[in-house]
């Protein structure tokens, strides 16, 4: 498994509107991805902290597949794109999973 996070910082005043356009695009988008296994938005709890934006692939192959299609393209011109401030984009290759 593939896994790749996005960690979104979100000034608080937005964060509402993110949360709506942000769900809205990954459902309007994600969905019937080859290779994406899941994908979640997840809500900070702690002050500082980013939401994080998580998406499962199969394997790297699928991800890069991903970076390459429509789907990638339609998420990030959204047309209620989310007011983000700053991202950072993480990879990760699972090595055990329970």
């Amino acid at each position: 498994m593939f896994v790749v996070i996005n960690e979104l910082f979100v000034a608080q005043a937005n964060e509402p509107v993110f949360e709506r356009n942000f769900a809205a695009s990954m459902h309007g988008t994600l969905t019937g991805v080859p290779g994406l296994t899941a994908a979640r938005l997840l809500r900070p709890r702690q002050d500082g902290r980013g939401y994080l934006s998580v998406l499962e692939f199969t394997d790297e192959a699928a991800y890069s597949a991903f970076l390459e299609s429509e789907a990638f393209t339609a998420a990030h011109h959204w047309p209620d794109h989310a007011p983000i401030d700053s991202s950072r984009l993480t990879t990760y290759e699972t090595v055990t999973r329970v």
